[in-house]
């Protein structure tokens, strides 16, 4: 298996996306993933049979998502759990009626208005400017909200490398240097403690943004953004962090980006905005 923990059922849905239906690999990412709550159980000879591949067919395609093997993929049982623990656990608590998502929200993007107000960017907006590389890394569930904002940047000027653990690309995180930025994202601190060898190895300024205050994964870097303090410190918003909390966070942290560089006007300035597909 490649360096860093991939996750199987991301690693999966990228191929269910990116294939046609009659193609094999599709076959086998949807099988696998209609199957992964029994995943453990598995036979190599029914998926063999249910989706018409050999038992190369099968290796082959394990591979090209970064596992050895069909026993690497059954190993990877427990993140049925584990993702099921993610997803609801926020919207149980929701229907018992311990949290609310308008209040928790409003909550949280204040506690990041008040960052950008203190000027808790200034240092970040302006090494990125001056960076021969920037790379954003993250877990799987941050990767889309980042997306946009690596796009954004695109008309700024300035090409952001967006890997995540499904592609963990250690060479470039290892490869990076002092002209270089590196911007770890990791609201609940698991998907750096997870990276540390990587992290460290990386010569790049290294900045941090997360929702956890754990000093020894702090020292990590050479700079802290710590997003949601004050808000809560209920592990039940996690996801609610990781999803809207990065998302506004780094729609902010562009909006003062373009804010202090970017002095071209617009153009079609003064007509009706033009709105993409």
């Amino acid at each position: 298996m490649r360096e860093g923990r991939l996750n199987l059922l991301k690693s999966l849905m990228a191929v269910l996306d990116l294939n046609d239906r009659d193609e094999t690999s599709y076959a086998l990412a949807r099988y696998f993933l209609e199957h992964f709550d029994t995943l453990a159980d598995l036979n190599i000879y029914d998926v063999m049979d249910e989706c018409y591949a050999s038992r190369s067919g099968v290796r082959r395609f394990c591979q090209s998502i970064g596992f050895d093997n069909f026993s690497e993929i059954k190993a990877c049982a427990s993140e049925w759990d584990l993702f099921r623990h993610y997803y609801l656990t926020y919207p149980r608590a929701e229907q018992e009626g311990r949290h609310d998502l308008r209040r928790d929200l409003d909550l949280l993007y204040r506690s990041i208005d008040r960052l950008l107000d203190a000027g808790a960017f200034d240092t970040l907006v302006d090494t990125l400017h001056a960076c021969d590389q920037a790379v954003l890394f993250s877990a799987g569930p941050s990767a889309m909200q980042l997306s946009e904002f690596q796009s954004a940047m695109v008309t700024q000027h300035k090409l952001v490398q967006l890997v995540t653990e499904s592609s963990p690309a250690s060479g470039v995180i290892r490869g990076l240097g002092p002209n270089d930025v590196l911007i770890a994202v990791s609201t609940s601190g698991a998907f750096v403690e997870r990276q540390v060898a990587q992290i460290r190895d990386s010569g790049a300024y290294k900045v941090y943004v997360t929702a956890n205050d754990r000093e020894d994964l702090a020292g990590l870097f050479d700079e802290v953004i710590l997003i949601g303090e004050g808000v809560t410190d209920d592990a039940t918003v996690h996801r609610i962090f990781a999803t809207y909390g990065i998302c506004y966070t780094f729609d902010r942290l562009f909006s003062a980006y373009s804010g202090k560089y970017d002095r071209v006007p617009l153009p079609q300035e003064g007509r009706e905005p033009c709105s993409l597909p």
